[in-house]
């Protein structure tokens, strides 16, 4: 049983650790947030086709972006024993990984094109979402890549580095994205491709900076991470047999979003519209809650290396404390005034804006319930995943997605439901993988995996 100090510190660390990632989280909300409002500005199908393009490239990362991510809880476990040759020698493999799973990415590209197709959205928005996702797609394996150096940073509890460096890459992406959608300092306006390769440039430009501050003379010394540099067959399978579970079940769980937003493309544009800007919405939420349950899996990644796995339970306690918090705080938002939020991405007399804000203003509550579901499901499934009970989450997430897709997809196409339907249905998804999750936390057979053994 804890004591009240063990609590205590546990809410500390977890703060130290999580607040940086919760800006981090918060600066991926504000320029995704930006650039669509930039593309509602621009044209409603350029808004329309950039959540179903980005969802569906983000499905193509989410798999290798998991794997490469996976490279901070193996640092997390080894900071908790002291063992710094072991921290860089999983660096390098989350780096040869990256660098894998982006020219994958890249080859996957015509069949991510192909799926576009077979929604049949309204021909000009396919045309904008396959320019959109073929530029994303074709760059996913710079995503990765700043996952797996990122990695070397917030393993270790260093997470106001990424912070910084998150900050500056997405103030640099809004400036690009201004400048490439409408035209400026002399280029013409590229519109949905300009917002892409404002994502991609970003990036790189991000990748740049995580190397200047990994291999700084102290690094090179502390943690020798140029003489450890190259491919470790016991690390990199290592990595493989606890990351790839960890990548699929982000995979199974991104899918279930994309599949949901490109069934969302078969209703009527102004219903898609207004589901996009629901999205939109809920990213507020799960950014920064998602940055909170980052910092629960390195902690518990952290505790368990030091062999104090008892010490998990309070930082996932008091992650919740925290995390119910801001989600209940803003799902009461959404209630009390969702036509704030709404407005943000309807201009002044826009046509159809009426018709859009009276579609979304329901959804608005819809989703004040979806993100409470969407908490508990992160704090207690990166808890387990920090442990290195990653097969378990990705049985789970197979399971509900299992449970809860085809019977969407059944609802959209079959029975032709209205969309408030189809978004309750959709938030029963979250409360499905929420109860899952906790059981499995709760049951603690995590305590008897050790991943670095």
């Amino acid at each position: 049983m804890q004591t009240d100090l063990e609590n205590h510190t546990s809410i500390k660390e977890l703060w130290q650790i999580s607040y940086p990632l919760i800006v981090t989280n918060a600066c991926i909300f504000f320029m995704h947030l930006a650039d669509r409002v930039f593309l509602s500005w621009h044209s409603p199908a350029a808004l329309a086709a950039s959540v179903p393009g980005g969802s569906l490239s983000f499905t193509f990362v989410s798999l290798f972006m998991g794997l490469a991510m996976y490279t901070g809880v193996f640092v997390a476990q080894y900071h908790g024993q002291n063992k710094k040759a072991s921290i860089s020698i999983s660096l390098w493999q989350g780096i040869i990984v990256s660098v894998i799973s982006g020219v994958i990415m890249a080859l996957c590209t015509p069949a991510g094109l192909w799926l576009i197709d077979l929604f049949k959205h309204a021909p000009e928005v396919v045309v904008l979402e396959k320019q959109y996702f073929g530029i994303m797609n074709y760059g996913g394996g710079f995503i990765i890549l700043n996952s797996a150096l990122a990695a070397f940073f917030i393993g270790r509890g260093k997470t106001r580095v990424p912070m910084f460096i998150s900050v500056f890459g997405n103030l640099i992406n809004i400036v690009l994205a201004y400048i490439l959608i409408f035209g400026g300092l002399g280029l013409p306006g590229y519109g949905i491709k300009g917002a892409a390769w404002a994502v991609i440039i970003s990036n790189i430009i991000m990748i740049i900076t995580y190397i200047s501050f990994i291999f700084t003379a102290q690094n090179r010394k502390k943690y020798r991470v140029l003489r450890l540099a190259g491919f470790y067959k016991p690390a990199f399978f290592k990595l493989l047999r606890f990351g790839v579970p960890n990548g699929f079940s982000f995979f199974m769980d991104i899918l279930s979003f994309s599949m949901f937003t490109f069934m969302m493309g078969h209703l009527d544009m102004l219903s898609l519209s207004a589901s996009n800007i629901v999205l939109t919405m809920q990213m507020m939420s799960f950014m920064p809650v998602m940055g909170l349950s980052i910092g629960v899996q390195i902690l518990t990644g952290r505790y368990v290396g030091m062999k104090r796995r008892e010490q998990v339970y309070g930082v996932v306690k008091n992650a919740c404390k925290l995390g119910f918090s801001y989600a209940g705080a803003l799902a009461l938002m959404f209630c009390v005034i969702p036509g704030f939020f709404i407005g943000l991405f309807l201009q002044p007399g826009e046509q159809f804006a009426g018709e859009i804000t009276r579609i979304a203003m329901p959804l608005m509550k819809i989703v004040a319930l979806f993100i409470l579901g969407d908490c508990t499901y992160l704090m207690f499934g990166e808890a387990i995943r920090g442990a290195g009970d990653t097969k378990a989450h990705m049985l789970i997430i197979s399971s509900a997605w299992l449970a809860v897709i085809p019977a969407t997809y059944y609802i959209v196409y079959i029975l032709q439901k209205d969309i408030i339907t189809i978004w309750l249905w959709f938030t029963l998804y979250s409360f499905l993988t929420a109860a899952l999750m906790a059981g499995r936390f709760l049951q603690g057979r995590w305590k008897k995996i050790d991943i670095t053994a």
